[in-house]
């Protein structure tokens, strides 16, 4: 089977690019004669080193703000990818848009037109926000109607789409829940990354750009009333930085808390980086807000990497982190206020057992969510879609 991915990119810096890479790594696994094929966003983040060289990918696709674009250059940049798309489709069997609206609108225009069935990932937020969009609403709505399927990447997910299409197609026959996964062992062994600003301090993590749908307000605000009692704490931000109000206003709080000098941002990191970090928290913090935009987190596999890695996790209730957190076994869900994150960050650090406790049931977790089932009920759609058409 040969399939087109339409993604903005292939880089282990964003989640869209993880996804992409780990589910096609384990579709060839499950199938060698399984070929794919890439079109990824121009101004994209830096291809991982893990991409096989085997892999053809084109730059042909808008950049990631494409979403965004005034309306002449939003025609313009769809004309000028449009003629790309349809003739990469025509080399394969079935066109699968990794990234979400409009470009997932743009695969299924040259899907179409290269007459192949179109799939669709849901990963969250891009999913339901041009929905509610007044420019973007009518034109997303249609594009959902005619996917041959569309993936869920948590029911969290599906469940906020579901009820904002409020009964409109696609329905939810259509709509599958194919939770995302982890690569368990990529997270056991120990990283070679030479002495870091982390090493010997005793810490807790949050990772995801620093932006408000990502929470790190509520995260900081809770860690900085446990480190005023507890002296030794640190905590470190793994993400883009913005350099704006809103990061700025976090680093303010942490300043009237007294513990600003504690707070530490590193901003992009290699991946043994990261996987360090999560090896030596004490406590993964991650705690997504419904944003003012209506932006939320879609499933958010750092929980699962976090669990991998033998890290006790907490994130948010009311958003994908239900999918992905055992809730009182692999870590604790919390609502979205700073009291109740504060109560489930003092219960885990005061207590060595339980966090041990969940230490090894995130491991087992982790290790029961697996890329390859993800593949197989992937590869079952497309084969649905292929009998279908």
């Amino acid at each position: 089977m040969k399939v087109l991915y339409l993604t903005d990119s292939l880089s282990d810096l964003d989640g869209v690019g993880r996804y992409a890479m780990r589910l096609v790594s384990s579709l060839q696994e499950i199938d060698p004669e399984f070929e794919p094929s890439f079109l990824i966003g121009r101004k994209h983040r830096p291809t991982s080193a893990s991409v096989p060289d085997s892999w053809p990918v084109q730059v042909a696709l808008p950049p990631d703000y494409f979403f965004y674009m005034s309306p002449l250059r939003f025609w313009v940049s769809f004309f000028q990818s449009l003629p790309k798309v349809v003739a990469a489709a025509k080399q394969v069997d079935v066109v699968h848009a990794i990234k979400d609206f409009p470009h997932n609108w743009l695969a299924l225009w040259g899907a179409k037109l290269a007459g192949k069935p179109c799939i669709a990932t849901a990963h969250g937020t891009y999913t339901v926000q041009p929905l509610l969009d007044p420019r973007h609403a009518a034109r997303a709505r249609r594009t959902y109607a005619q996917f041959a399927s569309m993936i869920s990447v948590s029911g969290y997910t599906r469940r906020r789409l579901l009820e904002v299409l409020d009964g409109a197609p696609p329905d939810g026959e259509r709509v599958s829940v194919i939770p995302n996964a982890v690569d368990a062992e990529h997270y056991k062994a120990v990283r070679e990354v030479g002495e870091q600003a982390w090493h010997g301090k005793r810490f807790t993590l949050g990772i995801g750009e620093l932006k408000e749908r990502k929470g790190h307000h509520l995260a900081v605000a809770a860690w900085s009333r446990v480190a005023q009692d507890q002296t030794d704490l640190h905590h470190f931000i793994v993400g883009r930085r913005m350099g704006d109000a809103y990061e700025a206003g976090i680093l303010e709080s942490a300043r009237e808390a007294g513990v600003a000098d504690r707070l530490h941002f590193l901003g992009n990191i290699s991946e043994d980086e990261k996987i360090d970090l999560l090896q030596r928290a004490e406590v993964f913090v991650h705690t997504p807000v419904t944003a003012d935009d209506g932006g939320f987190e879609g499933f958010g596999i750092v929980y699962l990497e976090a669990s991998a890695s033998g890290t006790a996790v907490i994130g948010s209730r009311d958003c994908g982190a239900e999918d992905a957190i055992v809730d009182g076994s692999t870590g604790f869900l919390a609502h979205q206020n700073v009291a109740d994150i504060e109560s489930k960050l003092r219960t885990i650090l005061g207590d060595r057992e339980l966090r041990e406790g969940m230490r090894e049931a995130g491991r087992r977790h982790a290790a029961k969510s697996v890329w390859k089932d993800n593949a197989r009920a992937v590869r079952e759609l497309y084969k649905g879609a292929l009998e279908r058409s």
